[in-house]
């Protein structure tokens, strides 16, 4: 009597199994970057960039969102579609330049 439920049962778990990990690496959506918790500081991404996190030093914030030399050169800010920006304050790398930079 096993026998026969051993099969049954062994193809149930696989296909749960691979249902519940149908894509564990897809990308995070940033169109809505208001929806999310940041800190408006009046920052403007350059919307020829693409979605992403940008340190302060980057050429996707301008000038006018972060002075060059400036302390926020050391955040790590949130670039969505049309210069959407968020800033999520300071960032290890991003005070040893080394990005991220999209």
């Amino acid at each position: 009597m096993l026998l026969k439920v051993l099969p049954v049962l062994t193809l149930f778990l696989v296909l749960t199994h691979a249902a519940a990990l149908a894509n564990p690496f897809t990308e995070p959506d940033t169109s809505d970057l208001e929806k999310r918790d940041c800190k408006p500081d009046g920052c403007k991404c350059n919307p020829s960039y693409p979605p992403g996190l940008y340190c302060g030093y980057c050429a996707a914030l301008p000038v006018s969102s972060c002075p060059i030399g400036g302390a926020c050169e050391k955040n790590v800010y949130q670039c969505g579609t049309g210069g959407k920006c968020c800033n999520y304050g300071v960032r290890n790398s991003c005070k040893a330049r080394d990005g991220p930079c999209g």
